[in-house]
């Protein structure tokens, strides 16, 4: 099974807990799109390219199936499908939870945490291709987790963090053209991080919320441009 194989990079699983590093393996798969959406998942193909038994592949393919991450259909799995409906839910879920960190953070400005946000950027290379994007992404992706962990709620912040995989996943699927509204991102972020340093509630709410309005009208955009080009609506 080729879409499998640049799994066999990560190694043989040894030592470790079979079923959580099984579902790490193949989760990390989906959201690089290395295993893209429609592709079927045999619990033997998986075994045999991962070097564990059926046991852990069909506990993490449950565990995947939760996440939405795959499908189960007359018993037989493959990596789910989305559309242009689902990026609009998943950035109504950003829209709905990253705000409650910037609130929490108002109700003291913690002098140490304001600063932190306010140079979250500083040292962060200017985006462009290939490695620079790749860095600036994953400070792009640290920053907004650390704004809802401000909040204080686990739980909001593990579904967050499912969420976020969700949204990664159609950013790899519309790779590499994506990466071309990373000026753009650069400005949204230091119009967000200068109200923070502000101590500006409303000014950083709404900076925050125009700068994932932003993200949501270009996601949409490009996945529809390519479902059009490929006829592929993203749920094969």
């Amino acid at each position: 099974m080729d879409a499998l194989a640049p799994m066999r990079a990560h190694g043989p699983l040894k030592n470790l807990r079979m079923s959580e590093t099984a579902y790490e393996a193949i989760e990390g798969a989906i959201v690089r799109c290395e295993l893209p959406p429609g592709t079927p998942l045999v619990d033997r193909q998986l075994s045999e390219a991962l070097g564990v038994s059926r046991t852990p592949i069909r506990d993490a393919m449950q565990s995947l199936e939760a996440a939405g991450l795959v499908v189960r259909v007359r018993g037989r799995y493959s990596v789910a499908g989305f559309d242009l409906d689902d990026v609009r839910e998943l950035y109504q879920v950003r829209r709905l939870l990253e705000p409650l960190g910037l609130e929490h953070l108002a109700e003291t400005w913690d002098e140490e945490v304001v600063d932190e946000l306010a140079g979250f950027f500083d040292a962060a290379p200017a985006p462009g291709p290939p490695g620079p994007y790749e860095e600036y992404l994953a400070r792009d992706h640290a920053f907004h987790k650390r704004i809802v962990a401000l909040a204080g709620n686990s739980r909001l912040t593990r579904f967050y963090a499912v969420n976020e995989k969700q949204i990664n996943r159609i950013r790899h699927y519309l790779a590499p053209g994506y990466e071309g509204r990373m000026t753009e991102v650069v400005d949204e972020h230091k119009d967000v991080c200068g109200a923070i340093g502000r101590k500006d509630l409303a000014a950083a709410r709404a900076a925050l919320i125009g700068h994932l309005e932003a993200g949501e009208a270009t996601m949409i955009k490009f996945l529809a441009q390519q479902q059009e080009r490929t006829g592929n609506d993203g749920n094969d």
